[in-house]
Formats: structure tokens, C-alpha cells, sequence
């Protein structure tokens, strides 16, 4: 799912009041759902890894994560149960 410029994107990083961004993209499966491909100023948007992400749409929450690497998010769901992601990285 594509969350372009016309759904009002906005990234928020933790408590801090969010950002405008220009485009996202959720990608959800069985297991977990990612947030990728975060454009801002028509630039990927480099995220701070280990910090709690929210996408809004407008004034709607459609994503909650954890920044995995500079630019994916895992949902908070399986960060918070899986004990180890891709990569062998823990949270």
C-alpha cells in the first residue's frame, strides 16, 4: 500500500511532532508488516534505527513501528514479540 502526497502523510520520530513527508509504502504479510520506501523532499528519509515510528494519514494512525535500519520500519507488534529480525538483529 502506497501512502502518497494526496492521504496527507506525516512521519512522526517518538514524542516529537510529526513531519510532512511526500510518500510511503506498507507492506504487510502473514507474519509482520514493514514500512519502507519513506520519501521526504523528494529524498529518502534517513530514520534514526531503534526509534519508535508512527505513520499518519491525515489524522489517522496507519502504522506503528520500530526503525530496523535507516530506512525500514517492522511493525510494533513483532518487535515486540520476536526475539530476533532479518539480519540478526535484535530489538
Amino acid at each position: 500500500m502506497i501512502i502518497d502526497a494526496s492521504r496527507e502523510p506525516r512521519l512522526q520520530l517518538d514524542d516529537a511532532e510529526p513531519l510532512a513527508i511526500d510518500s510511503a509504502e506498507v507492506q504487510r504479510d502473514v507474519e509482520h508488516s514493514t514500512l519502507t520506501n519513506i520519501v521526504r523532499d523528494g529524498a529518502a528519509f534517513t530514520l534514526p534505527v531503534g526509534a519508535r515510528i508512527t505513520l499518519w494519514a491525515g489524522p489517522n494512525v496507519v502504522f506503528v513501528g520500530k526503525a530496523v535500519d535507516e530506512h525500514s520500519v517492522l511493525d510494533l507488534l513483532s518487535t515486540e514479540s520476536d526475539d530476533e529480525l532479518r539480519g540478526h538483529e535484535t530489538i
